[in-house]
């Protein structure tokens, strides 16, 4: 029994920042944000909660998928910028949505947070089952990626301002019959001794302790980050065509992580692989972490290009240092 992907859906913000209204603030212009990134825009989350976006792309990837609401066992959300702590961003699109047959629960593994919250959705479709008298296998879920990054990206600093954007992309995941969907996934975490990419959390006082003032900001050290995601984007996306028993002459499409344009062609250049097979989102979206994946993969399905019996390589890397990829046979 496989487990396939039968809808995709993507939300973004109304508000669109240009590179130019980016030189506003800090010193920089359009081509040099071009040249570095590949990035002409972003969204912004001005009016839309986390929550708001996350629900308009699971009811898109439910229409996708034609799926009911009373079919989703499983409601998995990937984020490393949840509206609240308590309720969680799964617990608040359950309520929302009216998803009453699901367990939700968040995830958080940054930029490779979808990639993670696949992986452990596939796992507990393959192999758990939701909460019943009769303990039903899990035969829907949802799996949504969701960020409001401009929360946490520090404004004034103009190697990181430039990357950042808000938005949320979600799957439908279904159990089918026959050996069709996700063929296998990789994941690997690697220690980020150096602090390579990392962002603090603000905490009140407490009268028992003074703890060391953190800054909740983003902060990435960009030629090393540069470094990790082309050398993982090879070594995850090697390791899981092992496990398929595939090559990559095999693969149809490569959907990495949105960072940035020059690591996808440095990864594509690494791994001897015409760009043209990569999805490149990047350019309208920005960096949207966990949302990225999702998005890009809509953005890849929604233009026509797929057609059945692709094989697509799905490749993440994050904080952490994290890493993972999946191959999809659509």
């Amino acid at each position: 029994m496989g487990i396939a992907i039968t809808g995709l859906g993507k939300c973004l913000p109304e508000k669109v920042v240009t590179n130019d209204d980016i030189s506003d603030l800090v010193d920089t212009d359009h081509n040099w944000i071009i040249e570095r990134t590949g990035i002409e825009q972003r969204h912004i989350a001005t009016t839309e909660s986390g929550t708001d976006l996350a629900c308009a792309a699971a009811e898109e990837a439910l229409r996708d998928a034609g799926a009911n609401k009373d079919e989703i066992g499983l409601v998995l959300v990937a984020t490393a910028t949840p509206d609240d702590i308590v309720p969680i961003t799964a617990a608040q699109v359950k309520r929302r949505m009216g998803l009453e047959n699901a367990v939700a629960f968040d995830l958080n593994a940054a930029c490779t947070g979808f990639m993670y919250a696949l992986w452990t959705a596939e796992a507990l479709m393959k192999n758990g089952a939701m909460p019943g008298a009769n303990t039903v296998a899990i035969g829907k879920a949802l799996v949504i990626g969701v960020e409001r990054l401009s929360r946490i990206t520090n404004w004034q600093e103009r190697t990181s301002c430039i990357l950042f954007g808000d938005g949320a992309g979600a799957a439908v995941l279904e159990n089918q019959p026959r050996e069709r969907g996700i063929l296998a996934t990789y994941v690997k975490n690697y220690d980020d001794h150096k602090g390579v990419l990392t962002c603090g959390k603000e905490y009140r006082d407490i009268p028992f302790w003074e703890d060391e003032e953190k800054t909740q900001l983003l902060a990435l050290r960009g030629k090393a980050v540069f470094r990790f995601a082309v050398n993982s984007i090879e070594e995850v996306t090697d390791e899981v065509l092992k496990m398929a028993g595939l090559t990559l002459d095999d693969i149809d499409w490569f959907v990495p992580h949105q960072a940035n344009g020059r690591i996808m062609e440095a990864a594509a250049q690494k791994m001897n692989q015409p760009i043209e097979k990569f999805q490149i989102s990047i350019n309208k979206s920005a960096n949207v972490s966990a949302a990225s994946i999702p998005m890009a993969l809509y953005d890849l399905e929604k233009t026509g290009k797929i057609r059945k019996g692709d094989k697509i390589a799905v490749m993440g890397f994050g904080g952490g240092l994290c890493a993972a990829a999946a191959i999809i046979e659509w």
